[in-house]
């Protein structure tokens, strides 16, 4: 009897055990049972009693019956997370990534050096935009080639407005009545003439002999004086007589001036070089010294100051050796739009 109750109480206070320290990984690992006392040292009839069962004390093999093989063990519990973690999940933890390298766009921390960046490699592709303290100064190598400009694009502003303004002096010239033609501009190297006019008839009717190639403006400022400063000297110096024919030495000239390096207005076709006007009456005036107190002198004096006027310039007899057989008449600006008379 007490070897039946001493072994249905240490399989009932086995399982107690078994039960009360499944929480914990070490009563995984042992189940305290409590040791049976010596039956020499129990007298007759007295129960038997558990004793404090031994810490490390390990399971008896014999003792231990089939039902308690059999009862599952619970897995060992991981330890608790520390405070705000998260528990670990089921799932098996994903593999560390390797850093990714740093982006070019992110900025340097404060103080560090960024690396100097390498030279491109002479087939990369370059970029189409350069910042302004890169920007190219020459032209590229592989650029193709293109004629050197002969007019800048400032010049070419300026032409089309000289332009501009020779085809309203034409309509103006032909409103007066004179007859003439426009010609194809000239361009040589620092001497030119654009659009020049080649008159053959003045509004008053007076031939033009030979023809002209000059500026239109040099042309109607032509039509104005013998208009009305030639016309009206000739009709009081020689009784009436008109003005039918008016002869010049030289219009538009590639040259330089007479007594100077720089360009003749001549070769920009602002010029005209009178030689001598023949009259209605048969009269033929050449520009020449004359004598004082003549018809001829007086004619002479009239048309010269009403050149003075019409024209920017104006030299003849008397001026220099160069102009003592006609009168030189041009249209140069000059400052504040005065004129330079002799």
């Amino acid at each position: 009897m007490t070897r039946q109750f001493g072994l249905a109480g240490r399989l009932s206070l086995g399982l107690c055990v078994l039960i009360l320290a499944a929480p914990g990984p070490a009563a995984a690992r042992r189940v305290p049972v409590p040791a049976e006392a010596p039956a020499a040292d129990r007298s007759p009839g007295e129960a038997a009693q558990p004793t404090a069962p031994a810490a490390d004390a390990p399971l008896p093999g014999p003792a231990t019956p089939p039902e308690a093989a059999a009862v599952p063990v619970p897995e060992a519990r991981p330890p608790a997370p520390a405070d705000g973690a998260q528990a670990p999940s089921d799932a098996a933890p994903a593999e560390p990534k390797p850093p990714a390298p740093p982006s070019a766009a992110t900025p340097a921390e404060p103080g560090s050096t960024a690396p100097e960046a390498a030279a491109p490699a002479p087939n990369a592709p370059q970029p189409a935009y350069v910042p302004p303290e890169k920007a190219r100064t020459e032209p590229e190598p592989g650029a193709p080639d293109v004629p050197a400009m002969a007019v800048t694009p400032a010049e070419t502003v300026e032409a089309a407005a000289a332009v501009e303004d020779a085809v309203s002096c034409e309509r103006e010239l032909k409103a007066r009545g004179a007859e003439f033609t426009v010609d194809a501009t000239i361009a040589e190297g620092d001497c030119g003439v654009l659009r020049p006019v080649a008159v053959t008839r003045l509004s008053n009717g007076t031939r033009i002999e030979p023809g002209t190639v000059m500026l239109c403006r040099a042309a109607l400022a032509l039509d104005v004086w013998v208009s009305e400063g030639v016309e009206p000297a000739a009709r009081a110096e020689f009784d009436g007589a008109r003005v039918k024919a008016l002869t010049h030495a030289s219009t538009y000239v590639c040259r330089a001036r007479a007594s100077e390096s720089r360009i003749s207005e001549h070769s920009r076709g602002s010029a005209i070089d009178i030689a001598g006007f023949e009259l209605s009456n048969g009269t033929v005036l050449p520009v020449e010294a004359t004598e004082p107190g003549t018809p001829a002198d007086r004619f002479a004096a009239a048309v010269r100051r009403a050149a003075c006027g019409p024209f920017r310039t104006v030299l003849g007899p008397g001026t220099d050796s160069d102009h003592g057989t006609h009168l030189h008449l041009d249209i140069a600006a000059r400052r504040a739009d005065a004129t330079y008379c002799r």
